[in-house]
């Protein structure tokens, strides 16, 4: 029997009961589909009545679900192809459906433990029910083609750590210097949409924006880039936090500056923190 159809049907029994299923039978379904022992009036109850009802549902196996749109259309058919050959719950997402250049096709398994690996051009990556709450694999199903039904309404946002942060900022500055493939532009963008307007961009318009950001000139990008470092520091730490973590922070990079002839990218640190130090602390009197 189809074990993706008994996952749905488990998976979805509060949109089933009790207009296709009782209760007692998704029970019953649920132990079948974890090969647990049936008593002998569980198992003709199961046979005679809900095997009937399931091979009704398998009727409708190939059913998929779309979220966004602008998807390449033989993109869309190729990933259907690939869903069909795969029993268990999954989403394809990525550059894949969306743009003309691709490195991989990005295929989310819902499993028990994460793993992952590559198949050829198939990159296959395993998560976890739970992980479906954290903003990444968010940002991921909300521009995807699956073979079952997502929920997508319950996310954990968390507050990012300070040094993190900070580290990300420096590292997206370095890249915009070096002209490199500036990919921490994207994540401060991605982290600035969730803390201040707690919303998870979808992976399409997340790599839009991340497009827009990228075509601007150095000194732009510097000064996009600052800004939303700056925003992020002040609303999402206390006032007294981010000048008490800030000041000791650029005391050290000052001496590190001072020691460098190439310290273009320590003079930007310092520019922007000191702005970031200096509203902190007219905030607090």
């Amino acid at each position: 029997m189809d074990k993706n159809i008994l996952k749905i049907i488990v998976d979805e029994s509060k949109r089933l009961v009790p207009g296709i299923f009782t209760k007692k039978q998704i029970k019953i379904i649920e132990r079948y589909s974890k090969k647990e022992r049936l008593s002998n009036t569980e198992k003709t109850y199961f046979y005679a009545t809900i095997k009937k009802k399931i091979d009704l549902l398998s009727m409708f196996k190939g059913e998929f679900y779309f979220y966004g749109k602008d998807m390449i259309q033989e993109r869309v058919e190729e990933a259907k192809d690939i869903l069909d050959e795969i029993d268990d719950n999954a989403f394809i997402s990525g550059t894949f459906l969306f743009s003309k250049n691709f490195n991989d096709v990005d295929i989310y398994v819902i499993a028990k433990r994460r793993k992952q690996y590559h198949q050829g051009k198939k990159h296959f990556i395993f998560i976890t029910k739970e992980d479906l709450k954290k903003p990444i694999f968010v940002s991921a199903a909300k521009y995807c083609i699956s073979n079952f039904f997502m929920d997508l309404s319950k996310v954990e946002i968390k507050r990012p750590d300070f040094n993190d942060l900070v580290m990300t900022y420096e590292l997206a500055i370095n890249e915009i210097l070096d002209n490199d493939d500036q990919k921490r532009i994207r994540d401060l963008i991605f982290e600035h949409r969730i803390q201040l307007n707690k919303q998870v961009l979808d992976s399409y318009s997340l790599n839009k924006k991340f497009n827009e950001i990228k075509k601007l000139k150095k000194g732009e990008k510097i000064k996009y880039v600052n800004n939303l470092a700056k925003e992020l520091l002040l609303r999402s730490y206390s006032n007294d936090y981010v000048y008490n973590e800030i000041s000791p922070f650029v005391t050290r990079l000052k001496k590190d500056a001072d020691g460098y002839k190439s310290n273009e990218n320590l003079l930007i640190y310092i520019d922007m923190l000191n702005e970031v130090k200096h509203e902190s602390r007219k905030a607090k009197t």
